[in-house]
């Protein structure tokens, strides 16, 4: 009776919480939100106000190198031009950051979030202009462009500004009996100026993201922005730099640097604490090449070919939405795009049909000229890449559902229609060649050991997701995965969680930015040891020079009496080693 009244309670409670789901989860939101509004408005320190600065012109902005033509990708039309930074140009950059630092360096925490917070409110007041500059400078919709550049930032500042201090903090580590006397512990201090590479598919979060974080460890940041995304630096740097001059800061301490390869190259090369890259594995090899010639540390952050595996015990449409959204988010030009889609033989060809069936409903055009579903790529070359991945994958056995090529109702843009290809298998070249374009890769799976080994069968291993009713089965699963990052049930959800540090493994690079460890890794390490009680500790005889021959003896029974295995052998070294230090008394003095 008490086992089946304890069931009808927990059902009855389960059966609550499921028709009420969604007033709970805004009861949540808004005690949620008012606890930040509360800590916003009662829990401000007295910062001293500081005179304002005149903005200046950037030294990023003085560039004499070679001309950028910024084209919109989505209709073909010039946006102007932007000279390139040359590599003397670069080292002019520095030192202007070099300077602004140097004050930066010594702010508070406090005053650090007010800046940040600053920010939040330049994106809430600047949203639209900020969006459509994004918007032209990589042919987005507005969705994509509201989603993944306003609300990404505005979270990763929230985030900083309510727990970064907290990463940072100076930590006490443990002292071991021996060094009673001595109290241990970790600071984190500014590194300098970080050198930041970013590609084009986030023109404005890419730079605030990294730049942020930069500058909340006190360092400041040097960020060389694709020559494939440039015309957006323009109103962007702009408006960093009124906000940082306004609280009477230097406003070189970020500077958004426009150039190609060469540009990038001597920012390696410049002098720089540390670099951050984002982009291919090719050209991050040449940046860890450069770098090694001065030993700068790196942070990559490469490629991704990642697995989107989903098992047959899935609800089907819940699972489709999913994992369209893995695929074709910003048109499939994502690091964690899932550029492969593992789909269990029992409901394979029902998950293919549907998938190729919505594909097929949605519609494609220029953002500036209507509501679309998807807009267009950004990078020509990289329409080139992912006809030819297409091409050759129809060629080897792969069944197209739907898209499949360019766009013919818009020619003079950089339009490739969203793809849905089945049949794939592990030989074939786009198995293991990241598309970064909008392609649905769908391969069929019977088994764990098949799908493990297939799903582990690049180079790559940033992220991965699982979507499964059981829970226990796809985090075993995911333990044997080869990647950075495992989320199951959902796509991307981790990267709002900035707590989360982001990053992968083997080609998809090493080191991580978000979360404490991304703070810590803009952060300068420094292991401090130091008198318990403000006493200088004497240094005993028996470790002074000349040595004397009875300290061998002495120091071997401690050895044994600390480290050695087992009580007796334990008290037979102390016994040995007091008679040592009553034979030797002015040894331990």
């Amino acid at each position: 009776m008490e086992n089946g009244h304890s069931e009808c309670i927990f059902k009855n409670a389960k059966d609550f919480l499921t028709a009420n789901y969604a007033l709970i989860y805004q009861v949540v939101v808004a005690i949620l939100s008012i606890a930040v509004l509360y800590k916003v408005l009662f829990s401000r320190k007295n910062i001293t106000k500081r005179p304002k600065r005149e903005i200046g012109i950037s030294p990023a902005s003085n560039g004499t190198g070679q001309k950028i033509d910024c084209v919109n990708p989505a209709n073909g039309k010039s946006m102007g031009i932007v000279n390139s930074l040359k590599p003397d140009e670069v080292k002019t950059c520095l030192k202007a950051a070099q300077v602004a630092q140097a004050e930066w360096g010594q702010t508070t925490f406090d005053e650090r979030r007010q800046i940040l917070q600053d920010f939040i409110d330049m994106f809430i007041k600047h949203e639209n202009e900020l969006v459509e500059a994004s918007m032209r400078d990589t042919g987005k919709t507005r969705f994509e462009a509201m989603f993944g550049e306003i609300l990404t930032s505005c979270e990763k500042l929230r985030y900083l500004i309510q727990h970064g201090e907290k990463a940072l903090k100076t930590e006490e580590r443990i002292v071991p009996m021996l060094m009673g006397s001595k109290s241990a512990r970790l600071e984190y201090h500014p590194l300098g100026v970080i050198g930041i590479i970013i590609p084009w598919n986030y023109p404005i979060h890419s730079i605030i993201s990294a730049a942020a974080a930069a500058i909340f460890a006190g360092n400041a940041a040097l960020v060389k922005v694709s020559e494939w995304s440039t015309h957006s630096k323009i109103l962007f740097e702009h408006l960093l730099r009124k906000v940082l001059s306004n609280r009477g800061y230097d406003p070189n301490l970020i500077q958004i640097l426009p150039g190609m390869g060469e540009t990038g190259e001597a920012l390696v090369r410049s002098g720089v604490d540390k670099v951050l890259f984002i982009g291919s594995p090719g050209t991050g090899k040449r940046v860890m090449k450069a770098a090694s010639d001065s030993l700068t540390p790196v942070i990559l952050e490469l490629g991704g070919k990642d697995p989107m595996i989903v098992f047959d015990d899935v609800e089907l449409d819940w699972a489709l939405a999913i994992v369209q959204r893995g695929c074709f988010i910003n048109l499939g030009q994502n690091c964690i795009s899932s550029e492969r889609v593992f789909v269990h033989e029992k409901i394979y060809d029902q998950f293919c049909k549907q998938m190729a069936d919505k594909i097929n409903s949605l519609k494609q055009g220029p953002p500036e000229e209507g509501h679309f579903d998807f807009g267009s790529m950004t990078m020509p070359a990289q329409v080139d890449k992912v006809e030819h991945l297409v091409g050759t994958a129809i060629k080897e056995g792969a069944t197209l559902l739907a898209g499949g090529k360019r766009n013919p109702a818009y020619p003079k843009g950089n339009y490739f229609l969203p793809t849905v290809l089945a049949n794939v298998t592990e030989k074939m070249t786009i198995f293991q060649e990241e598309a970064f374009g909008p392609v649905c890769t769908i391969v069929k799976f019977s088994n764990e050991q098949d799908l493990i080994r297939m799903a582990n069968g690049t180079v790559f291993g940033l992220g991965c997701s699982i979507l499964s009713s059981d829970i226990k089965r796809a985090e075993r699963i995911g333990s044997k995965i080869s990647t950075g990052m495992l989320t199951i049930n959902d796509y991307g959800a981790s990267y709002l969680i900035q707590d989360l540090p982001f990053g992968g493994c083997k080609e998809s690079g090493f080191g991580r930015f978000n979360g404490p460890e991304g703070l810590r890794g803009f952060s300068r390490e420094v292991s401090v040891l130091t008198d318990r009680f403000g006493i200088k500790t004497p240094v005993p005889r028996l470790i002074r020079y000349p040595i004397d021959p009875a300290s061998v003896g002495i120091i071997r029974q401690a050895i044994y009496m600390i480290y050695q295995r087992g009580i007796v052998n334990k008290l037979r070294a102390a016994l040995n080693f007091t008679s040592q230090v009553i034979k030797n008394p002015k040894l331990l003095l």
